[in-house]
């Protein structure tokens, strides 16, 4: 699996880091997992286009984290010079149909050429080349973490989630574990994981690797984050940066 990170942030603009957003290939299958405002800006940065994309998965209906999927679904639409007749496939909780149908549906229609194929997930969802688990955290009402696996690798997506023990399931023996890190543990906020206990997850599921991602502006320095969780996991972590690439 190949990953980028296209969004490192939160909901506080950011000319660093974007709003939350990944991308993820595996076998020609492009998925992105979150979409914030200006993902489609980073996944042309990156060299990667929208047009090709597969499929959407949203951890939830905080704006931060699929603002850009109208703005998705305009450009494939009204590109010039540009037909979209592959299927789009959003991934979801449960609830967001209704959501699409009142919010997106009524702005945008639906397409003529490509059907948008809109799945509730429950636990488990097998699509393209991944099998992926979906298990619910403490953050909003709707909010799911991700585990992606391929060919014996695994990469788990917490979205925003506060630490708790069905996280630590979902992450046992991940290749990569991308957490909420969103404060250090002195100014730790609720439903969000601090530094500290992304360290303590990592090492509890057992992960190979901890990448520290949707960070809020803080008055410390970025490393104090990687610093904090190293004391915790005697793994590899590192420090999420727009537009880095990571192999799984």
């Amino acid at each position: 699996m190949k990953l980028i990170v296209l969004g490192s942030g939160t909901c506080v603009p950011s000319l660093k880091r974007n709003a939350p957003g990944y991308y993820l290939e595996a076998e020609g299958y492009l998925a992105l997992v979150d979409c914030g405002s200006g993902t489609l800006l980073q996944l042309e940065r990156a060299g990667r286009s929208y047009k090709d994309m597969d499929a959407v998965f949203i951890t939830h209906r905080h704006p931060d984290h699929f603002a850009d999927l109208m703005p998705l679904i305009h450009a494939l639409l009204a590109t010039p010079k540009f037909k979209r007749e592959k299927d789009l496939t959003i991934i979801a909780p449960a609830g967001f149909h209704a959501y699409y149908e009142k919010a997106v549906a009524v702005i945008m229609g639906r397409p003529k050429d490509f059907f948008i194929d809109i799945i509730e997930i429950e636990d488990k969802v097998d699509i393209g080349p991944f099998n992926v688990f979906a298990e619910k955290t403490i953050h909003s009402s709707d909010s799911l973490a991700y585990r992606f696996e391929h060919n014996g690798s695994s990469v788990v997506f917490t979205g925003d989630a506060d630490y708790d023990h069905g996280l630590i399931e979902l992450s046992i023996s991940a290749d990569l574990l991308i957490a909420d890190c969103s404060y250090l543990d002195t100014v730790k906020a609720k439903g969000h994981l601090s530094a500290k206990e992304c360290g303590i997850l990592a090492e509890k599921a057992g992960a190979k690797k901890l990448l520290l991602s949707h960070l809020y502006p803080a008055d410390s320095p970025d490393h104090e984050r990687v610093k904090e969780a190293q004391a915790f996991f005697s793994g590899e972590v590192i420090l999420a940066e727009d537009l880095m690439e990571l192999a799984v």
